[in-house]
């Protein structure tokens, strides 16, 4: 996992995940971060789609702090149904 930020404080912190299993839901991704805050609830995720409009097992979520990105981080390698979710770093 990775996350992206800029120096803009108004600007969402966002981890980019990949390997999820092309079933997972929104839900389910929040279910995975528990114990990190996503911006905005089910709004935050975003699930990345192919363009024949599948998921294509990556997403990004928006974090509410630096502390959920260092938490949601701790969460590589972990497992999302049979698969581990892989970092990006």
């Amino acid at each position: 996992m990775q996350f992206l930020s800029s120096d803009d404080k108004s600007s969402s912190l966002v981890v980019k995940v990949r390997g999820l299993p092309w079933s997972t839901t929104t839900a389910e991704i929040i279910d995975f971060f528990g114990g990190c805050n996503v911006a905005r609830g089910k709004d935050g995720v975003y699930i990345v789609m192919t363009k024949e409009g599948r998921p294509s097992g990556e997403a990004f979520i928006e974090m509410e702090s630096d502390e959920d990105i260092e938490q949601a981080l701790k969460k590589d390698r972990e497992y999302v149904g049979s698969r581990y979710i892989e970092g990006i770093r």
